[in-house]
């Protein structure tokens, strides 16, 4: 009972106290109209690079591969917060900005004993929007000599889709499980570009847009774990998303504002619940890991979703790239069984992470590279502290025209629990 108090309490006054509310700015996030995609990685997760297909926990649910639930032998809730900083650089200016938000809850529990089915649900964010640009040009006379004015046009957009899943590990062999997990995806994003004359200060006119998406997902997932001598363990995972059509409702209109004022004046309804579909393609994942039992544990997962086939609004041309993502992280655990040395069953990660985004920037793909490490700090015998750093840049200034240097932060729970027993004695 302690362990849950004192797990709750430390989230709870780091949420409180450090964390705001509101999401994670990029300017990246304008690229793709319902946002930037979340990886989703869990603080363990993220500290090991994104690792996750090919690595299955007792202490930790797992998130990135349904199939590896059947491992976590206890009753789990995980909690986490985020939190960064971001440096965004281009050609004029240097910009930090900073936020922070809820990343995930997850309860999980075997269902069946013995690992032969473990469920597990719980929320994450799916995507986010929130971005801050703007642009400046000389406003020319009819005949094409310039003036003396400026136009300021101004962009931002806020808001992001959440998914609710359902996952569940079913043992099939000893050595082999299969993996479920089912999703509903929901949310809204808005959008405005703005344009103002400097010699004309009393109003400026607006273009607002928002859409709501909607949909449901699969994944399937598969994890071999196989004994090789004692205590060390070969695995394997491997996971398919079916594709997403996302169904959004769109709405804009084209408005007249007042700086500092909340007074719209709306010109025109340029569209009213406009129904389309938004594809996002089939993803494919493969890994593998070695294991020491308590010891060590080592990895390489690679992801693949092919963007260029069919994917964005249905019916549009959409220049978008393939995206690729490589992970690669391990694990140690000095002595996970020494009680005199606190440090050495504390659990210590690190890895490496690239991605390829499937957007590009005048004609130019954009890459995100990272270094990862963490902790798993103990709370009494079978709960855990979590904490996982990610540095690193994206974007290039000769390439994208901008880049971000970035440091990410989460700090976790994992607190377990035996349910379910029954008493042997009175």
């Amino acid at each position: 009972m302690r362990v849950k108090v004192f797990c709750l309490f430390l989230i709870y006054f780091f949420f409180k106290y450090k964390v705001s509310y509101s999401q994670v700015t990029t300017p990246f996030s304008s690229l793709i109209p319902v946002g930037e995609i979340s990886d989703n990685s869990f603080a363990n997760n993220l500290s090991m690079g994104g690792l996750g297909i090919s690595n299955g926990s007792y202490w930790h649910l797992n998130n990135q591969n349904p199939a590896a639930l059947v491992y976590n032998r206890f009753t789990t809730f995980e909690m986490g917060v985020a939190s960064d900083i971001r440096q965004i650089v281009n050609n004029q200016s240097k910009d930090v900005v900073g936020n922070g938000n809820i990343n995930y809850l997850g309860f999980g529990f075997p269902v069946i004993k013995s690992g032969k089915w473990t469920s597990s649900f719980g929320f994450n964010p799916f995507s986010n929007m929130n971005y801050k640009l703007f642009s400046q040009d000389i406003v020319y006379n009819v005949d094409g000599t310039p003036t003396s004015s400026l136009v300021t046009y101004n962009y931002d957009g806020s808001g992001g889709l959440t998914e609710i899943y359902l996952s569940n590990g079913f043992k099939v062999t000893d050595k082999l499980s299969l993996g479920i997990k089912a999703t509903y995806i929901f949310g809204k994003v808005s959008s405005n570009i703005s344009s103002s004359i400097s010699n004309e200060p009393q109003f400026y006119s607006n273009y607002f847009e928002e859409s709501s998406y909607n949909d449901y997902s699969l994944m399937t997932g598969l994890f071999y774990r196989r004994e090789i001598n004692e205590d060390k363990f070969l695995k394997i995972g491997l996971i398919y998303d079916l594709k997403t059509s996302l169904e959004s409702s769109t709405f804009s209109q084209l408005e007249r504002r007042i700086p500092n004022s909340l007074n719209v004046l709306v010109i025109d309804t340029i569209a009213n619940d406009i129904s389309r579909e938004y594809i996002i393609p089939k993803n494919y994942g493969f890994g593998i890991s070695y294991e020491i039992l308590d010891r060590l544990s080592f990895g390489i997962d690679l992801r693949f979703q092919p963007w260029k086939e069919n994917s964005g609004y249905e019916g549009q041309d959409n220049s978008y790239k393939n995206f690729l993502q490589i992970s690669s992280g391990f694990e140690i655990i000095p002595d996970a069984e020494d009680v005199n040395s606190y440090f050495k069953r504390v659990t210590y990660r690190g890895g490496l992470l690239y991605k390829r985004y499937p957007y590009l920037i005048n004609g130019k793909e954009t890459n995100n590279i990272a270094a990862t490490f963490g902790l798993s700090l103990p709370v009494g015998s079978i709960s855990r502290i979590n904490l996982g750093f990610e540095i690193g840049k994206r974007g290039s200034l000769n390439k994208t025209l901008a880049k971000e240097n970035y440091l990410k932060f989460i700090i976790g729970s994992s607190i377990n629990n035996i349910w379910f027993i029954k008493r042997k004695f009175d």
